[in-house]
């Protein structure tokens, strides 16, 4: 096992939805450990390997993706730089209703048809959001970008 299964290997469809916050997807798969689904970088069909060189399959699925094969490893860290300049390790895979991130001012895709979807509405979905200027969140664009 390894903890970067796959989005669609999560509980990611509630009949209620939980009331604690951070919202967990927990793992499906039988035997697994992990807490809740996690993004992992990846390049092309690959996962980024960690700064110990060791990819995500030699590290535990439980908090703190400890290395499997060597001691000095601390963690996973991916030596992966997001496209906002910093580097992937400290992001977070945070789930937030639609209701919640509106009232937080933050924007929200199109509503997509199945929760499988991860959030995906179209190729330009997979572009950095910063890179995207176009309308597929709420609310306008940077005025200064789109003139």
């Amino acid at each position: 096992f390894y903890f970067s299964l796959r989005y669609k290997q999560h509980c990611t469809d509630f009949e209620v939805l939980p009331k604690e916050r951070p919202i967990l997807l927990p793992c499906r798969v039988k035997g697994c450990q992990c807490v809740s689904y996690e993004y992992v970088h990846i390049n092309g069909s690959k996962a980024v390997s960690c700064q110990c060189k060791h990819t995500t399959t030699e590290h535990s699925e439980t908090i703190g993706h400890q290395c499997k094969k060597c001691t000095h490893c601390t963690g996973y860290r991916s030596p992966f730089t997001c496209g906002c300049g910093q580097p992937g390790y400290p992001h977070v895979t945070l789930v937030e209703t639609r209701e919640e991130r509106m009232a937080q001012g933050h924007p929200v895709g199109r509503a997509v048809p199945y929760a499988a979807m991860g959030g995906l509405t179209g190729y330009s979905s997979l572009v950095d959001g910063y890179l995207r200027l176009d309308p597929s969140v709420i609310g306008n664009a940077c005025e200064q970008h789109t003139q």
